[in-house]
């Protein structure tokens, strides 16, 4: 059951790193003084008055071929040095006939350089409960709050999470994986952005997922491949001007069974992640208060 997990993750990695390269399924509430921008001041209120929705742009046939974006982003990103995320996910799991709901918002700050570094809040809503979580991820510590109260991480789970995110961030190397099914990808127009847009099998999923997973894990790579990702629609925008990504949509229906007699599991998910990227190359550093510091356990 523990490999079937890891696949299951591996899976939602591609997902993830599809929305924006972000591994932590996590920019742009409230933050407190982790990154050096300010919030704008709150606008007066407008009078009321009945003003026309303004309508959608059509999307419109590119004359570019989603590999040539895909080089063209990748080349972009060498000079991305941070930028915010703000991710919604609707996730619908059953797990042997019982199922379980839950709604999540992730905000992350990411700065990539000089050293990678991170700053989340992260809500949950499931079985009727909520959840609120902030931490700061550095190179040298990890602070989480839960329920008011910081914590600094044993240094093992730093670097497991320093792991991940260094993973999940790295822009550059995520594009490769996208180029291998950018001959599925639909390429239109829509106002600053260029949208790429594709249904993808659970075989091309689950072969980007082996690519990540660099063949060094032999058990994990087995566990991945007793899943079905039965269907992935992802849509992908990036900018006409800078050719950073500024929002995904990504759809992803997948099902797995593992073990045996009492050590039997059956698994179908549903989970849809919408994101927003910005701020792009703003946010010039991510600062652990010092009262987290000195309030953590």
């Amino acid at each position: 059951m523990k490999k079937l997990w890891t696949a299951v993750f591996s899976a939602m990695l591609v997902v993830s790193i599809t929305a924006c390269g972000n591994n932590e399924e996590t920019a742009t509430t409230e933050t407190p003084a982790a990154t050096d921008t300010t919030a704008p001041a709150e606008a007066p209120a407008a009078e009321a008055t009945e003003t026309p929705a303004a309508e959608e742009p059509a999307a419109e046939a590119s004359s570019m071929s989603a590999e040539e974006l895909l080089n063209k982003a990748q080349e972009a990103t060498k000079e991305l040095k941070s930028y915010n995320m703000v991710a919604n996910i609707d996730q619908s799991m059953t797990l042997n006939g019982e199922e379980n709901t839950s709604k999540t918002n992730m905000n992350t700050d990411i700065v990539l350089d000089p050293a990678i570094s991170g700053y989340q809040e992260i809500k949950t809503d499931a079985a009727g409960a909520s959840t609120d979580i902030k931490q700061y991820i550095t190179a040298d510590a990890v602070y989480m709050e839960v329920e008011g109260q910081w914590r600094k991480l044993p240094e093992e789970q730093r670097s497991q999470m320093m792991a991940t995110l260094e993973s999940g961030s790295n822009l550059e190397s995520s594009f490769d994986q996208f180029k291998s099914v950018a001959s599925d990808m639909k390429v239109t127009e829509e106002g600053d952005d260029y949208v790429l847009t594709a249904s993808l099998s659970g075989d091309k999923i689950k072969s980007m997922a082996s690519d990540m997973l660099g063949g060094s894990d032999e058990q994990s790579a087995a566990a991945l491949d007793q899943m079905n990702i039965e269907e992935m629609n992802l849509t992908y925008a990036l900018n006409k001007e800078t050719f950073y990504p500024t929002k995904s949509l990504i759809d992803m229906t997948m099902s797995a069974e593992s073990g045996e007699g009492d050590q039997a599991m059956s698994m179908s998910m549903h989970m849809v992640m919408d994101s927003t990227i910005s701020k792009h190359n703003e946010i010039e550093a991510i600062t652990v208060p010092q009262d987290v510091v000195d309030s953590a356990q």
